[in-house]
């Protein structure tokens, strides 16, 4: 029985001192990697559709995380326009700073986008690949052998000027609001201000953005008849 509880101690031991080896390494060689979680999707579908006509810019942001320690100074994150985009650098985008704060763990980057007229007839997309800086090398990807595994070292934004389709809809969103047009999802944008119906919608929210485009579609049908989409169909929500 003391062998067994002096192999457990060992097992222990060597255990502490893998995770106390992997903390020196980061803190030597410090890693950077985009941030994915529910909150923070693998890609954003941008539109200026939704937006005022007078908005000739905006800007997305890109959360990151460090691996290892904090630093006492600034520090320089690097990305590289893969050879798969169609938007231009310079042109269609730019990006903002590039730096992680002094004494933080996590950023978020900024890439202003321009309104183009040729976004109102195409999708392009800026594809992003974390690159080695003078600070940082690339974070981690999750194993392959992980459930549903995370790319955490490229990142996708689409831009358009037209009306999209969330990449939701027919995963979470059609169960509340039916059949997806494109009038349907202008009514529901123009009723609740809200633009963005990609990143997670608590069920509390998800109430009221209900309850918002029902009456409001009662009180547009007691004054104009039924709300056709660019098809003739009726506009309805279950």
């Amino acid at each position: 029985m003391k062998l067994h509880h002096i192999a457990i101690l060992f097992a222990l031991l060597g255990l502490a001192a893998c995770s106390q080896d992997e903390r020196l390494v980061y803190q030597e060689d410090p890693r950077v990697y985009f941030s994915k979680f529910s909150t923070n999707p693998d890609s954003t579908d941008y539109s200026f559709a939704v937006k005022d006509a007078s908005l000739l810019q905006d800007t997305v942001w890109l959360t990151m995380r460090v691996m290892g320690s904090a630093a006492v100074k600034d520090r320089e994150i690097r990305l590289r326009v893969s050879d798969t985009s169609k938007a231009r650098e310079g042109y269609h985008f730019n990006f903002g700073p590039l730096v992680m704060p002094a004494n933080a763990f996590e950023a978020r980057l900024p890439v202003i986008l321009y309104r183009k007229p040729g976004l109102r007839d195409s999708v392009l997309t800026i594809d992003l690949a974390v690159e080695e800086s003078k600070d940082f090398k690339p974070g981690y990807n999750d194993r392959p052998t992980t459930s549903s595994p995370i790319d955490r070292l490229h990142y996708k934004i689409s831009v358009t000027d037209q009306l999209l389709k969330p990449a939701r809809w027919d995963v979470s969103l059609a169960a509340s609001f039916g059949t997806y047009s494109q009038v349907k999802f202008r009514f529901m944008i123009l009723e609740t201000g809200k633009t963005n119906w990609n990143e997670t919608i608590f069920p509390g929210d998800m109430q009221f953005l209900i309850q918002t485009v029902k009456y409001a579609l009662y009180k547009y049908e007691e004054t104009n008849g039924p709300l056709l989409d660019e098809n003739g169909v009726r506009v309805v929500f279950p």
